[in-house]
């Protein structure tokens, strides 16, 4: 319950001081979402449109996709040790010559 605490204030903090940043607990959010639409296609509301469905493959794949990269993660973690830490900075460094070679061929 403290671990729920602590999420209740991270949210009422970030809605209060940080309301035009997106959002830090966006996987709570989607992962509850994703739960809510599940239990209304096995329990239906009667008189309601149904339009959760797409809304609930969309979630899911995000959320498979994030368990997907948190597996990756741990993987390299388990291979690399500490050394997997080089892996996002030299991906963004990548990134951005990947990008600056794009401007640069393009011209002013």
């Amino acid at each position: 319950m403290v671990l729920v605490a602590a999420m209740a204030i991270q949210n009422a903090v970030h809605r209060v001081h940080l309301g035009s940043a997106p959002p830090s607990t966006v996987m709570t959010g989607t992962t509850t979402q994703i739960m809510l639409d599940v239990a209304d296609k096995i329990y239906p509301r009667t008189g309601e449109e149904d339009s959760s469905d797409s809304r609930l493959v969309r979630m899911s794949t995000n959320l498979l996709v994030f368990a997907i990269g948190c597996g990756a993660a741990a993987l390299s973690y388990s291979r690399l040790g500490v050394w997997c830490f080089v892996v996002p900075p030299a991906v963004g460094m990548l990134s951005l010559v990947v990008r600056l070679v794009g401007w640069a061929k393009a011209g002013p």
